[in-house]
């Protein structure tokens, strides 16, 4: 009886000592990342959801992301230096409205596609406060590769651009929003936005 009750005492502390196991870094923010897209897939796929306007689920996608995520950081750094172009006024409708264009791309893109199985691969850090965390994509039987680049900052690690197929999500929105502001100004820039929120028809093809 003692000598079982000796293994048990093993055990547990084994089950303990993993438990309470350090997690590094790295680790942790797949962890976090796989989290995230798995919720924010739940609001468009699982049957709890399923009857839940597209409106609905992309608030409810918003809300899953930005429990994780800053939307703020990864938008601010495609607008770049035309942030300072725009009243403060302005700048908080530009990123609210940025926001809502690219979730309901993100909805509208998944309707009557099946589920995309999204597997987070290598992590690898590219300095003591950046990492990068690589990612494949299975949809429509086609294959895609995305890079997630993640700082850490005052408000923690935050993403702060999406490399797909390798092109960066900051640098083609940065891109555009240059060629707007060349010539037109912060209001204008939300007319547009408001313009293309009311179309039905929004992709990742969708030009600012």
């Amino acid at each position: 009886m003692r000598h079982y009750l000796y293994k048990a005492i093993l055990l547990l502390g084994l089950i303990l000592g993993m438990a309470s196991a350090p997690v590094s870094a790295e680790e942790a923010q797949r962890a976090k990342l796989q989290g995230t897209i798995d919720a924010a897939l739940d609001v468009i796929y699982a049957d709890c959801c399923a009857s839940l306007s597209d409106e609905a689920k992309q608030a409810k996608v918003r809300q899953v992301i930005e429990a994780s995520y800053d939307l703020d950081v990864i938008i601010r750094r495609a607008i770049g230096r035309n942030w300072n172009l725009m009243t403060a006024g302005e700048q908080a409708q530009v990123l609210d409205l940025i926001k809502q264009l690219v979730l309901k791309a993100y909805v509208k893109g998944l309707n009557g596609k099946k589920r995309p199985k999204v597997t987070l691969g290598e992590v690898t850090s590219t300095s003591s406060t950046r990492m990068e965390i690589q990612s494949t994509i299975v949809l429509d039987d086609k294959t895609l590769y995305v890079l997630y680049r993640l700082r850490e900052m005052d408000s923690g690690w935050q993403i702060y651009d999406i490399v797909a197929e390798n092109v960066s999500v900051v640098s083609n929105y940065r891109e555009q929003l240059d060629d707007h502001f060349r010539k037109g100004s912060g209001a204008e820039l939300i007319t547009r936005l408001k313009e293309l929120l009311q179309k039905d028809e929004i992709n990742e093809d969708t030009k600012i």
